[in-house]
């Protein structure tokens, strides 16, 4: 028999290590690569934001606050469910496509102008895009859904916008 007593112990791998790893890694990853993600990031709040409200909209109408007949129910459904993907994609074409060579043309054209002009300009454009290609996409029926349209349209150009460019260092 092998006695232990004399065994050298070895500490492993802690998984702090092992996830700090990961995590430097991947914040690596994402600042190379920060133009292929920053599109992304106002649809993925938006979905995430569309269920929050689709869970909240569940638990209204089982404890009897909202009726389950309401519109109200059936749109944020929709919305949480069929929008992302026709929303991601729209940014990302909105961003490629129109916002980063109108930036590049602002640049060109209007050297005088601040940058948190040029920022802000850009940013309009991007959700200008976006919102012709949705209002295109899904042709929306009553003035209040082209309203929302405009406001995520709106708020999706300027923040992905201003986090690509905080990302990416970008200062102009």
């Amino acid at each position: 028999m092998k006695s232990r007593r004399n065994h050298k112990v070895s500490k492993g791998i802690g998984v702090s290590v092992v996830w700090d790893g990961l995590r430097k890694a991947l914040v690596q990853h994402i600042q190379k690569k920060i133009g292929f993600y920053a599109p992304a990031l106002s649809p993925v709040v938006f979905f995430f934001l569309a269920h929050v409200i689709t869970l909240l909209t569940l638990v209204f109408i089982k404890t009897g606050v909202l009726q389950n007949d309401q519109g109200i129910y059936k749109t944020v459904v929709t919305w949480a469910v069929y929008g992302f993907l026709p929303f991601l994609l729209c940014s990302y074409g909105s961003f490629y496509f129109v916002a980063r060579p109108a930036a590049g043309a602002l640049e060109r054209k209007f050297p005088d102008w601040s940058a948190t002009v040029r920022n802000l300009s850009s940013g309009g454009v991007y959700g200008a895009a976006l919102v012709l290609a949705l209002i295109l996409l899904l042709r929306p029926d009553t003035g209040m859904d082209r309203l929302l349209l405009l406001l995520i349209g709106a708020a999706a150009g300027q923040g992905n916008w201003f986090f690509y460019r905080k990302l990416a260092s970008i200062d102009a």
